[in-house]
């Protein structure tokens, strides 16, 4: 499955003003597109599968991503989130048009370079600059777009370096605190160590605690 981009998409990632080399705006909004197209390569008959993501299913999974696409179009327009990520469900025949929409929100919200500095406190308690939210929420889109991929049979490939972009984003933020911090795997699960010849995708799944290569993958 290859990402492309429409028209409409295009505009989501030209355009935009960067501000310091820290700005990865536009590998967020390029993770939108990667999760929509990775949501519509989804069949009906793969809800129920597990995913490298033990808190989700792949129904589960889609209901989450597209969840996480509306909560940063809040965050761009300056909205603390009050919840930990209890997302309404979404039918599977909706959810790509809804990441799309949520796509163009989120551009609209964050085109204000102020809010890569302004300060946002997020449900469990902690702040976090608009840039740090910019990076957590590349490396969410892009680890959950692997996940879903995974768990499908789906393969995942993006213009540009997104996955290494998500990794040194996850780098600056994942503390090793937040780790298990719930339960066993949430938020996060323990570091696994890639292969030696891992791609930028697999070492991304396995700093964000999952088998890099689960049963069934390439060896």
């Amino acid at each position: 499955m290859v990402a492309k981009m429409s028209d409409d998409h295009i505009k989501l990632t030209k355009g935009h003003r960067t501000m310091s080399t820290n700005d990865r705006r536009p590998q967020l909004f390029q993770s939108y597109l990667l999760a929509e197209e990775t949501v519509a390569g989804v069949d009906s008959d793969q809800l129920e599968l597990p995913t490298p993501c033990s808190e989700y299913n792949v129904g589960g999974l889609v209901d989450h991503i597209v969840g996480v696409g509306w909560r940063v179009v809040a965050l761009g327009e300056g909205k603390a989130p009050t919840g930990l990520g209890d997302f309404p469900h979404v039918d599977l025949a909706e959810a790509p048009e809804q990441l799309r929409s949520a796509a163009i929100e989120a551009q609209a919200g964050w085109s204000n370079d102020e809010r890569l500095a302004a300060e946002l406190t997020m449900p469990w308690g902690e702040s976090y600059t608009g840039s740090t939210l910019v990076d957590m929420y590349i490396a969410e889109f892009a680890a959950h777009a692997w996940d879903l991929a995974t768990a499908t049979g789906q393969l995942l490939s993006v213009d540009g370096n997104l996955a290494a972009v998500a990794l040194e984003g996850a780098r600056s933020f994942l503390k090793p605190e937040y780790r298990n911090l719930i339960t066993p795997g949430s938020p996060y699960g323990s570091e696994v160590e890639a292969p030696e010849n891992a791609d930028d995708w697999e070492r991304l799944a396995a700093f964000m605690g999952r088998d890099p290569r689960p049963s069934g993958s390439r060896p």
